[in-house]
C-alpha cells in the first residue's frame, strides 16, 4: 500500500470488520456481560477506527484509544484503594525472592497494611509511570525519548504478567506489550504519526472526546458504569460482595438453570478432599479481606448476621462464576438484578442467602455505597463506610467492624450508625 510500501501481504479490507462491529454490538445489546467479555470497551474503537479511518488517522487514533486506557487506569489509581492491591499481587510471583514479596507488607503476619515499598510500588512505579510515559509516547517526537518511554510500558506490562495477578487477563497484557512497540516505534511521531497530523485536525479533538467520556462518566457515576470503561483495571476501586449461605443453604444453587456446580463441589469433583476443597475456596475471601472491600463487606456480615461464624461465606466473583460463566470482577454483574433471578429458582428462605454488596468509589467522595440483600426480601439495608477506615484495618478486623453509616433500612431506620466495637 501506498501507506506502507514495504508491505507485502496488503492491509486487512475493512468491509470485512462490518458484520463484527454489528454482531458486538446487538449482542451487547441483548448480553451485557458478553460485551464485557469481549473487551469491548476497547475492541471496539479499535474495530471502528479500522474500518472507517484513513490509514494515517486509523494509526493516530488507536494511539490515542491505547494512551486513554493506559491513562485512565493510571488515574482510576489515585486514592486509598491501590497500594492494597500491590502486596497480594506481588505475593503471587514466582519470581521474587520471599523476603522481597513479604517486603512489601509493613510486618509480615502482624502488620499485613501496605509497607512504604508498596506504596512506592503503587504510585511511583505504578501509577507516575502509567500516566507519565505514555503521554511523553503520544507526544515526543524525540528518538530516544521515545524508546524510554517504549521500553518502560512494556516492561510495566511484563512485570503484570510475571505476578500472575487474580482475575487479570495476561493476554491483554502482551497485546498491549506488543501494541506499544508497533504503534510508538514502527508508526513515530517524527514520521508523521502524531496527533497533530491527524486531518482533519479537529478530528483529533472529537476522537479523544468520545474516548474520554465513559471513564469519566465511570468515575463520577461508578453505579452507572462498569469498570470496565471506565478504566479501573485492577485499581482496587471495585463493586463487590460476599455471600454468606445459612447452613446446607448453598445446596439450594443447584436448582439454578447454569452450566456449573458450586465451586466447592467442583473441586471435590476434580479429587479434592473435602476439607481442602473448602479451605481452597476460603482463599478467595482471604484475599478479598487484603483489600478495602473486604473490610467493609465483612464488617457488614458481623454487624448483622450474628450467626456468620456457622455460615458459609463465599466471595461474590466466584458464586458469578458458577451462575453466568463470568465475572471479571465487575460487581454489577452481580447485583441485586441477578440476585432476584437466582432466588427466582433457587427459593431460599428469608435470612438463608444474605449477600453484602458494595458500589466502587466515586472519584473523591471517600465513602462506598453498600447494600446489604437478603435474597428472599431484597434489599434490606443500604449506607456507606469512608474508605479511610477500610484501609486503616488489618484484613482480620482485631478491632472489631469498621463504622457504617446507615442511610435506610427494610425496618425504616435512618441515619444510624454502626460504630466500631471499642
Amino acid at each position: 500500500s501506498k501507506a506502507v510500501p514495504d508491505n507485502t501481504s496488503g492491509l486487512v479490507n475493512p468491509a470485512l470488520l462490518v458484520a463484527p462491529i454489528a454482531l458486538l454490538m446487538l449482542i451487547g445489546v441483548r448480553d451485557k456481560t458478553i460485551f464485557l467479555a469481549a473487551r469491548g470497551e476497547q475492541y471496539f474503537p479499535a474495530l471502528f477506527f479500522f474500518c472507517v479511518l484513513p490509514f494515517v488517522n486509523m494509526i493516530v487514533a488507536l494511539k490515542m484509544l491505547i494512551v486513554v486506557v493506559w491513562v485512565g487506569a493510571g488515574f482510576s489509581k489515585f486514592g486509598k484503594h491501590f497500594a492494597n492491591v500491590i502486596p497480594p499481587m506481588v505475593s503471587n510471583t514466582i519470581f521474587a525472592p520471599k523476603w522481597v514479596r513479604r517486603a512489601h507488607y509493613r510486618d509480615f503476619g502482624r502488620d499485613m497494611r501496605p509497607s512504604r515499598l508498596a506504596n512506592f510500588m503503587a504510585h511511583v512505579n505504578g501509577t507516575t509511570v502509567e500516566i507519565a510515559a505514555p503521554l511523553v509516547l503520544l507526544f515526543s517526537t524525540n528518538k530516544w525519548l521515545t524508546l524510554v518511554a517504549t521500553l518502560l510500558m512494556v516492561g510495566f506490562h511484563l512485570f503484570i504478567v510475571s505476578t500472575f495477578p487474580l482475575a487479570v487477563p495476561l493476554e491483554w497484557n502482551v497485546v498491549f506489550a506488543y501494541a506499544t512497540v508497533f504503534l510508538f516505534l514502527g508508526f513515530p511521531n517524527w514520521s508523521g504519526y502524531a496527533p497533530w497530523n491527524m486531518s482533519p485536525p479537529w478530528l483529533a479533538l472529537v476522537i479523544a472526546a468520545a474516548l474520554l467520556f465513559y471513564p469519566i462518566l465511570g468515575n463520577l457515576r461508578p453505579d452507572k458504569v462498569s469498570f470496565l470503561p471506565s478504566l479501573r483495571q485492577y485499581a482496587g476501586n471495585w463493586a463487590s460482595a460476599m455471600w454468606t449461605f445459612a447452613p446446607g443453604a448453598e445446596a439450594k444453587l443447584d436448582r439454578v438453570t447454569r452450566s456449573a456446580r458450586n465451586q466447592v463441589d467442583q473441586f471435590v469433583e476434580f479429587g479434592y478432599e473435602p476439607a481442602w476443597a473448602e479451605i481452597t475456596s476460603q482463599k478467595t475471601i482471604a484475599w478479598r479481606s487484603m483489600h478495602s472491600q473486604g473490610r467493609g463487606l465483612f464488617s457488614l456480615l458481623l454487624n448483622h448476621l450474628p450467626d456468620v461464624d456457622s455460615r458459609t461465606v463465599r466471595e461474590g466473583e466466584f458464586v458469578c462464576n458458577s451462575i453466568i460463566g463470568f465475572n471479571f470482577g465487575d460487581g454489577h454483574l452481580h447485583d441485586a438484578d441477578m440476585i432476584r433471578a437466582v432466588q427466582a429458582e433457587a427459593a431460599f428462605e428469608p435470612g438463608e442467602c444474605v449477600i453484602a454488596w458494595v458500589e466502587s468509589e466515586a472519584f473523591g467522595s471517600g465513602v462506598q455505597h453498600y447494600q446489604l440483600i437478603d435474597a428472599a426480601l431484597g434489599v434490606i439495608e443500604r449506607g456507606t463506610w469512608k474508605v479511610a477506615d477500610a484501609v486503616a484495618e488489618q484484613p482480620w478486623l482485631p478491632n472489631g467492624p469498621i463504622p457504617t453509616q446507615v442511610q435506610w433500612s427494610l425496618k425504616g431506620t435512618k441515619s444510624a450508625t454502626h460504630e466500631a466495637l471499642a
